[in-house]
């Protein structure tokens, strides 16, 4: 879809004894089709956990609360990220492994659109939170914006979810 054929044909070539390797071993498709499940699993849990949380915090809008809020906030991000680098690689391998039927699926192509919206999304929570946590946390707008994010990223993770169970369908 996005690489053209030749260059689709000369990738496959190169990454052939790793295709052959990876579909010649069940055990091999099995551990790392549960890594990728298990990262995204990761990831989007703490994520949507948190995002819980965000839409607490926010209905209550108490001060002290917005703050513990933060604190938590603060440390969710390496868990997620973590969850992500993880779903990426594996990733990565399941796509070189049958990289010619990944390339011409359109459901891969929105995936990847929607790792790259739950990382922007995630971009846009770090920065909020960071200014939120200068001193700014009775900003109404900011915490809007937070609930916002938040709504974006339980749908971008659900997405993620069904377009993978879309793509092992194909």
């Amino acid at each position: 879809m996005f690489l053209s054929t030749g260059a689709v044909d000369g990738i496959a070539t190169l990454v052939q004894p790793w295709a052959t390797f990876y579909a010649d071993r069940q055990w091999l498709q099995t551990i790392i089709m549960f890594a990728h499940l298990a990262a995204i699993f990761l990831g989007g849990g703490f994520a949507m956990a948190t995002d819980r949380d965000t839409f607490i915090a926010v209905r209550d809008a108490r001060l002290s609360g917005h703050i513990r809020h933060l604190g938590r906030l603060r440390t969710i991000h390496k868990p997620v990220m973590l969850g992500l680098m993880l779903a990426l690689g594996s990733g990565f391998l399941l796509y070189l492994a049958d990289i010619e039927h990944f390339n011409g699926s359109p459901v891969f192509w929105i995936k990847m659109a929607l790792l790259a919206a739950l990382l922007g999304n995630g971009y846009l929570l770090k920065r909020t939170e960071e200014t939120l946590s200068t001193g700014k946390q009775d900003a109404p707008h900011l915490w809007d914006r937070l609930w916002k994010i938040s709504v974006a990223s339980m749908v971008f993770w659900l997405a993620v979810i069904l377009s993978g169970t879309l793509l092992a369908s194909e």
